[in-house]
């Protein structure tokens, strides 16, 4: 991040506009929204700065810039029409540590004024670091268009309750907490058109009902990696969670959508080392949830599907901990559509197994019988350790050697590889692919075209 998005308070502040032409223009019409004094320095403007400086909108003082100018400027925009007058500008303010914005050229600006969309006194200010302005003002028009106009008046109502609610709850993160759970989990663009009686009702209701000692859990699933696959039930309660306890395979583009102001439990294992046992994750589900914070524990892909789920609602309900469930998108169903395939097909198999390579004694044993058999198919999670022990398993039971394999490493991410195989060479191939997991691995399924691949020759 090279620029900091930051909310700057204009009150009495003193902008300088050196310009008086269309670039001016466009950064006055933003800047005549707030409460700053605004001077205008050109010899000529247009007719509607000039309109404003009749009406005592700014003052616009009709000569030549002079350095000068820039004395107790709290912020400069050199927006005049000539590129090497704005840089001469651009350059003095730096000199006097006064931030500047230079019209069109990102390298002489110290700051960079967003796209907003304007629901006074909300602002969602939209910047692409300088790369792509018409980027910036498309994400503007398309959400005006989901932030309807009761936004300000909205805001302006919490901001009367919150002074109702600091006096119940000094403590800043019972606050933080507490409009947690105002928020989340609901539908916010309903909840900003709700008239102000309903909003102040469901207050009074969280404050007369909540128990600092009732605490919960609710297991999500991330979904394979790709925030776009998280659910709108996962997303909402990430944001309302006190408590986030992650494993290893949660992405950092998931993380983010939770709050910063929540606490983030790192409980991930990683294969062959040193790691958390589930004991101990149980004990932090469980001393978390016993000091009245809402707690996410969030696995990778479908918390159902070997994640370890019913160890962790066992515990919860042992002390009377209430459990939620989110299920997420499993790998398997990721790894198959990386590569345009059905899990079923008509006609090929009218059943799938999902095995693990691994279970706590080792290499896990399965119904090698069935799977060996035509048209078997089988979605393989945790099996890049253990490929040739599949492999032996399945040949050994009378699968044919030029079974097809799939295996997609690191489904729907960015990095994802695809590499097509067979069950006679999935072992080397692996390795010649460099797949070192996560990575599924999709026992029956042939090459299908796909936008992201790694071939290999079988």
């Amino acid at each position: 991040m090279q620029y900091l998005p930051i909310h700057f308070d204009t009150r009495g502040a003193k902008i300088l506009v050196v310009g008086g032409g269309p670039a001016a223009e466009a950064k006055l019409r933003t800047l005549l929204k707030t409460e700053a004094n605004i001077i205008v320095v050109d010899t000529s403007v247009g007719p509607e700065v000039a309109r404003w400086a009749e009406h005592g909108k700014l003052e616009w003082i009709k000569r030549d810039y002079k350095d000068s100018d820039l004395e107790g400027a709290s912020l400069v925009y050199a927006a005049t029409e000539d590129d090497a007058i704005n840089a001469v500008i651009a350059e003095a303010a730096s000199a006097r540590q006064i931030p500047v914005n230079a019209a069109d050229q990102k390298e002489a600006c110290r700051f960079i004024t967003p796209a907003l969309v304007d629901r006074a006194p909300v602002l969602v200010s939209i910047g692409t670091e300088g790369t792509s302005p018409a980027l910036a003002r498309a994400l503007k028009a398309d959400l005006e268009t989901k932030l309807p106009p009761e936004t300000g008046e909205f805001a302006l109502k919490t901001k009367q309750l919150r002074d109702k609610v600091k006096v119940i709850m000094p403590d800043l993160a019972d606050r933080q907490r507490f409009w947690a759970r105002i928020f989340g989990g609901k539908d916010l663009s309903a909840m900003l058109r709700v008239p102000r009686e309903t909003l102040e009702a469901e207050v009074e209701a969280e404050l007369a009902g909540r128990d600092e000692s009732a605490g919960k859990v609710i297991l999500v699933g991330a979904g394979p990696g790709n925030p776009d696959m998280l659910t709108t039930a996962a997303r909402r309660a990430l944001h309302a969670a006190d408590v986030i306890v992650y494993d290893r395979l949660v992405s950092d583009g998931v993380l983010e959508l939770g709050r910063r102001e929540a606490e983030y439990v790192y409980v991930g294992k990683t294969p062959g080392e040193p790691s958390i046992g589930q004991t101990a994750i149980n004990e932090i589900l469980v001393e978390k949830a016993r000091e009245g914070l809402a707690v996410v524990r969030l696995k990778s892909g479908d918390p159902l599907i070997f994640g370890r789920a019913d160890e962790e609602i066992d515990a919860l309900q042992a002390v009377d901990i209430p459990v939620e469930i989110i299920p997420g998108i499993t790998s398997a169903a990721a790894a198959a559509a990386a590569i345009n395939a059905s899990l079923t097909t008509r006609g090929t198999n009218k059943a799938i197994s999902f095995l693990t390579g691994h279970d706590a004694k080792g290499f896990a044993e399965q119904d090698w019988v069935s799977l060996a058999r035509p048209g078997g198919r089988a979605a393989v999670y945790m099996g890049v350790g253990a490929a040739r022990f599949i492999q032996g398993r399945l040949m050994l039971h009378g699968a044919e050697s030029d079974r097809p394999v799939t295996v997609v490493e690191n489904a729907s991410r960015p990095n994802q590889i695809i590499t097509y195989t067979t069950l006679r060479n999935l072992p080397e191939d692996l390795v010649a692919a460099g797949i070192k997991g996560p990575a599924i691995l999709l026992i029956g399924y042939a090459e299908r075209r796909s936008l992201t691949e790694k071939r290999l020759a079988v």
